[in-house]
C-alpha cells in the first residue's frame, strides 16, 4: 500500500464515522413518519365502531428518541 492508499483509507474512515450517524437516524426519523402515516392510513379505513366504545381513550403514546 502506498502512502495515497493510506490517506485515502483514512479519509474514507473518517467520513463513514463522521457521516454514519446522521444517516441511522435519518433513517430511523423516515421509518418513524412512514410508520405513523401507515397507522393513520390504517385508522382511518376501519369502520366506525360502536358508540359504547368510543367512551374509551387511548394511551398517550410518547416518542422517546425525540
Amino acid at each position: 500500500m502506498t502512502v495515497n492508499d493510506l490517506l485515502a483509507l483514512l479519509a474514507a474512515t473518517t467520513a463513514v464515522r463522521v457521516f454514519l450517524p446522521d444517516l441511522v437516524a435519518g433513517m430511523r426519523r423516515l421509518l418513524r413518519a412512514g410508520a405513523r402515516i401507515g397507522v393513520a392510513e390504517l385508522l382511518s379505513a376501519q369502520p366506525a365502531r360502536a358508540a359504547g366504545t368510543e367512551g374509551r381513550a387511548a394511551a398517550p403514546v410518547r416518542d422517546e428518541e425525540a
